[in-house]
């Protein structure tokens, strides 16, 4: 996808748990994982999408009556087939009913959006952090952005779930300060079972960012765990991470708790239900922490403490 101009389905400004500081999140559209988990579906295809959410419909007949494909056989109820994806839907829906998710931005637009906040964020010690779906994508736009943003001072950082091809993602990391580096399940087989494809890419590229900030002073490389219940918080899971972290001389580590929130998503967007996870009690996110500790590995939130005490060989 290199130098195409993503689609961005959210721009959140005024963050602090993506990053030090205060932040604005871009959220790429387009993933090349299917976690069955998954918080921000409408992240996975890099074309636009309609959301039709029911809850906040006032069956006003708009979506009906203005539609030139005649996709809508009633209120709210779009066949696919005849939509033209031209949003005339959701410009005319009055309630926020109907949402599209994706919009083209370039690198011009998207710095006269954030320029504004620059001086928040210097003051702050914050930045811009990029997130998705997944920026790697387009590795061409996102490092322009990003050097854009280098050249006005700003801190840039990424989140990624480590599945890219690295020689094309390159020159972005050169352009970052910090990488979120999402670990999710260390089985190869289960890995591919739960979240589409195997793990191998995954771990040879957060070794080469790790050996690139010691050997080159590259982006601090930030590893991160979602606990989804019952699929990343057995005792295998955490002793299989914990032991390919210290065998690459980190003993940290941030876990992300799961949140159902892909639910209501999956109902926007017409798809089928995935299978039913509970949350996390905070009891049983403490006994997660303390089973990593076990393992010679501390559990903490960006910000806190000097962090690069706990990466041996730097």
């Amino acid at each position: 996808m290199g130098s195409v101009e993503p689609l961005i389905f959210s721009v959140q400004h005024f963050c602090l748990h993506d990053g030090p500081g205060i932040r604005s999140l871009l959220f790429f559209k387009g993933c090349p994982l299917r976690c069955i988990w998954c918080q921000n579906i409408e992240s996975w295809k890099p074309e636009p999408e309609i959301a039709f959410k029911a809850h906040l419909c006032i069956n006003c007949g708009r979506c009906v009556e203005k539609c030139p494909e005649h996709a809508f056989s009633e209120v709210g109820k779009r066949n696919s087939r005849f939509c033209r994806y031209c949003f005339t839907c959701t410009d005319n829906c009055p309630s926020g009913a109907l949402t599209r998710f994706g919009v083209s931005r370039s690198v011009k637009d998207l710095m006269e959006e954030l320029r504004p906040e620059f001086s928040l964020f210097k003051t702050s010690g914050g930045g811009v952090t990029f997130t998705g779906g997944e920026p790697t994508l387009y590795p061409e736009f996102a490092s322009t952005l990003a050097r854009n943003l280098r050249t006005e001072g700003i801190d840039v950082a990424l989140e990624t779930c480590g599945l890219f091809n690295l020689e094309k993602s390159k020159p972005l990391l050169r352009e970052l300060n910090l990488v979120f580096f999402d670990i999710k399940i260390f089985d190869d087989a289960q890995h591919k079972k739960l979240c589409g494809t195997g793990n191998v890419e995954i771990k040879n590229n957060f070794k080469y960012l790790l050996d690139d900030w010691r050997r080159n002073k590259g982006p601090f490389i930030w590893p991160r765990l979602p606990v989804v219940p019952e699929i990343t918080d057995g005792h295998n899971n955490i002793k299989g991470w914990a032991g390919f972290l210290r065998e690459l001389g980190l003993t940290f580590l941030t876990i992300v708790p799961y949140h159902p929130m892909g639910a209501n998503k999956r109902r926007w967007l017409g798809l089928p239900p995935t299978r039913e996870l509970r949350i996390h009690t905070e009891e049983e996110l403490q006994s997660i922490k303390q089973l990593f500790f076990y393992e010679g590995i501390k559990i903490y939130k960006p910000g806190e403490e000097n962090i690069t005490d706990y990466c041996t060989g730097s």
